[in-house]
């Protein structure tokens, strides 16, 4: 949250002037408060769906997964709800839910936890042939790319400015953006300012397009992988058993 608190400043502008940019300081960082942990909590999502892919058979990690993202998902909010309405309730806000650019943001991320989980639960089949040190090490760079790609999309202003198909291609680029987006969607120079559309929509639907396709790409390749694992290992296991 003191994180979140401190996006506009830090990612838009650091010195607003004006009525107008207070105006859309004080949006955007109400955005930003309500998403608090929406981000960090995908990750934490696919990671936990590579480590139920260890424990579990692929079918069983998949439903446990899915289930946890829904989980987590309620968790991020209950956690972070009370938080921001406190501090927005200091300031005079209204309620927040009543904005619909808030609500379509906040549930596109929060969908996206199941998928990244089962996502992971794919990633975590693929990874399962490598020593411990290796899996580490790879999901330790996945880690770090994926915090690099979310800071990317939230350093996005009034438009995505990089080439359409990464909001295709990288969830996070894709979920740092709707956020990032969806707080800079008030016109605050019309009188009074007013709401001029959801500019992180097109991301939010990215996002779940994306990852959506991932969890299935991935989860088919690793049956294919598993059981072409289960045929290299079936001859040794038979001369074995001679």
């Amino acid at each position: 949250m003191p994180f979140n608190d401190a996006l506009y400043e830090f990612w838009v502008n650091y010195d607003p002037q004006g009525d107008a940019q207070q105006h859309e300081r004080f949006y955007a960082t109400q955005i930003f408060r309500y998403t608090s942990g929406v981000l960090s909590g995908q990750l934490l999502a696919l990671l936990a769906g590579a480590a139920l892919a260890r424990r579990h058979a692929q079918a069983i990690a998949l439903a446990i997964a899915v289930a946890l993202g829904v989980l987590l998902a309620g968790v991020t909010v209950l956690v972070a709800y009370p938080v921001a309405s406190a501090r927005e309730a200091s300031q005079g806000a209204g309620r927040a839910f009543d904005d619909p650019v808030l609500v379509r943001v906040l549930l596109h991320e929060l969908a996206g936890y199941p998928l990244l989980a089962a996502v992971g639960v794919g990633l975590g089949i693929l990874l399962a042939g490598r020593r411990t040190g290796n899996r580490i090490a790879l999901l330790t760079l996945l880690g770090m790319a994926w915090y690099g790609a979310t800071q990317v999309g939230l350093a996005q202003d009034d438009e995505f400015v990089g080439p359409s198909w990464l909001l295709w291609a990288v969830p996070p680029i894709a979920a740092g953006t709707a956020v990032a987006l969806a707080g800079l969607s008030l016109d605050v120079w019309s009188e009074p300012p007013a709401l001029v559309g959801d500019a992180g929509y097109r991301a939010g639907i990215a996002l779940l397009v994306s990852a959506g396709a991932y969890a299935l790409g991935l989860n088919l390749l690793g049956v294919l992988v598993d059981r072409q694992r289960r045929r290299s290992a079936g001859p040794v296991g038979q001369s074995g058993g001679r």
